[in-house]
Formats: C-alpha cells, structure tokens, sequence
C-alpha cells in the first residue's frame, strides 16, 4: 500500500496548501488597479482599447461584457506566453518549450488516469499517451537546460537568477530526465503507466513497476508537494492579477469605499526617514504631509 498512501498523501497536501495560498491570496488587501486598457471584457471595445466610461451617462446604462474574449485571451497568454514574446522575443522559444513540456506531462498524467478506468484501454489511447509524454520529456527538458544555460550567460538575467531558481528548473529538469529514461527501458511505458495509475486509483496491490518508473513518480510526486510553497504558483497569481488588477474597472462601491477608508486610516510601520512616521501616523496622514 506505499504507493497509494505516498501519492494520495502528497495530492491532499498539494490541494490543501494551494486552497490555502489562493484563500491567502484572495483576502490581501484591496490592490491599486493598473487603469490600462484595453480590458477584454469590454464587449465591442476592446479591439481599439475602448470603456464603457465613453458612453454618456454611463452609470444609467447596463454594462455589456463579453464573456469569451478574456478567456481566449488568458487562453493565449497561458500556451503561447504572450506577454514575454511581446517584451522578450529571444526568451520566448526556451520558456514555450520548458512550459509546453509541463502541459504535456500533466496532460500525460490525465490520461492515464483515464486509461486506467478502462480495464482495456484502446492501443491507439495507450500510443498517445505515451507519444504525449515523450514529446513533454523532450520539450521541457530542452528548455529547462535551456532557461539554466541562457541564466548563467545573460547578465541581465543574474539579478532575478536566485538560488530557488536554479532548484526548481533542476528539479524539473530530473523530472522530465527520468521521465525519458523510464520511457526508453524495454517494456510498454504506456502500459506500465497505465497500470500502475490504475492500481492506485483503484487501491489494488499489482504495482510492480521498473526501478526508473519508480524513481520519476517519486520526483514528480515530490515536485508536486513542493511546488505549492513556491513563486510557481504564478499559475494562480496570474489569474488575479488580469482579472483583479489588469481588467477591474468595475465603479468604486460602497463595500470598495469602506474598505479603503479602513485601509488609509491604519497606522503606518515603516521606519524610513523620508516617510516621517512615528507609528501613530496613519496612511492618510502620511499622504496628507507628504
């Protein structure tokens, strides 16, 4: 039963520390919008960077949303990295590659499961998988080894190179490693996988599996409990920072107003010289002088 409790364990822990970082995250306080355009919600505006402010006497008239173009906006932004081929057009190919790889290999991992239901799975799903996660092994490893190399040499980058940087890409790097090598050891990887998901799903005692299979589900499953407490969780932060930051143009409500007000009026606990504080000055005071 090892290998149903280490990977039910690990999944719970993962849920339940990321519910919390998203609960964490959601009770920060009111953020400071960006006020740029355009917003993709704006329905028949967004495509030259219009508001609903345009319209004459706005706040009388319903507001018209769409509901698809922020989707298929974040839909690119998400699988094609818009933003860093706007701003980082050299980055761009090594970041898709490390980021497609990781898409892969969790696609890979959803279809096992799938397969695993079946207790037949069609060859031609088994194929795909195991095609899938090959070309994740692949892609991701390239750039992961890739992002290592282009840190060390680009100067530019060194100041935002930590050394929690450089662990997570090697981890992921012996992810995708060991993936490649449990998928070239004689035998069917997507059978191999496919049984042993099953077998955990299903709490079943038949998980005899090859000692590299073993290895990369061990790392995969360690990356994933370790995944949450770090910056990689820019997968949800993302998420609030368009739709909480980017795109929030919604009017200043009384419940918006009333946590401001409670904001402003707390005390300030800085200690820089130029803020002039002595802690019974609040963040309107200290506007206020300033």
């Amino acid at each position: 039963m090892f290998w149903q409790a280490f990977a039910i364990a690990i999944v719970a822990l993962f849920i339940i520390v990321l519910v919390y970082r998203i609960i964490s995250i959601k009770r920060l306080p009111v953020h400071l919008r960006w006020e740029l355009m355009p917003v993709p919600h704006e329905k028949g505006r967004s495509h030259y960077g219009g508001s609903y402010l345009e319209e004459y006497e706005w706040w009388r008239k319903p507001r018209q949303k769409s509901f698809f173009s922020p989707i298929k906006y974040m839909v690119v932004e998400i699988f094609l990295l818009r933003t860093i081929w706007k701003n980082n057009r050299t980055l761009w190919p090594l970041s898709l590659s490390f980021h497609l790889g990781i898409y892969l290999v969790i696609l890979t991992t959803l279809l096992s499961i799938i397969s695993g239901i079946f207790s037949s799975p069609p060859s031609a799903l088994l194929n795909t998988m195991s095609g899938i996660a090959l070309a994740g092994y692949i892609l991701g490893g390239l750039g992961a080894v890739a992002l290592i190399l282009r840190r060390v040499i680009d100067t530019s980058l060194r100041a935002f190179s930590s050394v929690p940087t450089y662990f997570n890409l090697i981890l992921l790097l012996a992810v995708f490693t060991t993936g490649i090598i449990s998928w070239v050891q004689p035998g069917s990887y997507g059978s191999d996988l496919r049984v042993f998901s099953r077998e955990v799903i299903t709490f079943g005692t038949d998980t005899d599996i090859t000692a590299t299979l073993a290895i990369h589900v061990i790392l995969s499953l360690l990356f994933l409990l370790y995944l949450p407490w770090t910056n990689m969780t820019h997968f949800i932060i993302k998420y609030f920072a368009y739709h909480d930051v980017r795109w929030d143009d919604n009017p200043q409500d009384i419940g918006l107003s009333r946590e401001i007000n409670n904001l402003v009026n707390q005390t300030v606990k800085w200690s820089s010289p130029h803020i002039g504080t002595d802690d019974r000055r609040t963040w309107l005071d200290t506007i206020g002088r300033q």
